[in-house]
């Protein structure tokens, strides 16, 4: 029977992190779009511009031996300019061999008192709209579904179009 223990990320946990991250892709059936790297999540997350925060839960033997990571909860800051500062939760995530034993909504409730503790005005995140189990679970702990409410869409724009689109850039200098 394992124990499990919730804590912030170390620098030590990139690989492992690294491999939720692809168990993550693989269940929302986007294996091949997944390209982090360890070192890059130890650039982005430790090194000297932290860009997200992230928690983990690491299952334990009875010995308190042999620690394995089994979920992560990785956030970041983001502004309003209605509200100002808010958390984003990019992914939450517990490996299907240790789902259904409390330990999302323990990451999750770890999640919230970051952000409050932080002085957010909210706790934002996404869901794809077929996962059940997920929507089912937030929606236990009183969230908003933005789609439903307020007619929020989201957008994202690829690193090609990106670069596509920088080589357009009008300058200051030229005429409008």
């Amino acid at each position: 029977m394992a124990i499990y223990k919730v804590r912030f990320a170390t620098e030590e946990d990139c690989e492992g992190l690294k491999d939720l991250i692809q168990g993550l892709a693989d269940y929302e059936n986007m294996s091949d779009q997944c390209k982090i790297t360890g070192e890059q999540l130890r650039k982005d997350g430790f090194g000297v511009n932290k860009l997200f925060h992230c928690i983990v839960c690491e299952a334990l033997d009875n010995k308190n031996e042999g620690a394995k990571l089994v979920g992560f909860c990785l956030s970041f800051f983001a502004y309003s300019t209605w509200e100002g500062k808010f958390l984003h939760m990019e992914d939450l995530y517990i490996h299907k061999d240790h789902r259904r034993k409390g330990l999302g909504t323990k990451m999750f409730h770890h999640l919230n008192k970051f952000a409050v503790e932080n002085d957010c005005c909210r706790l934002q995140f996404a869901v794809l709209n077929w996962n059940k189990p997920a929507i089912d679970f937030y929606n236990t702990l009183g969230v908003i579904n933005l789609t439903e409410k307020e007619g929020w869409n989201v957008y994202r724009m690829t690193s090609s179009v990106m670069q596509q689109l920088a080589g357009q850039l009008v300058t200051v200098d030229d005429a409008i």
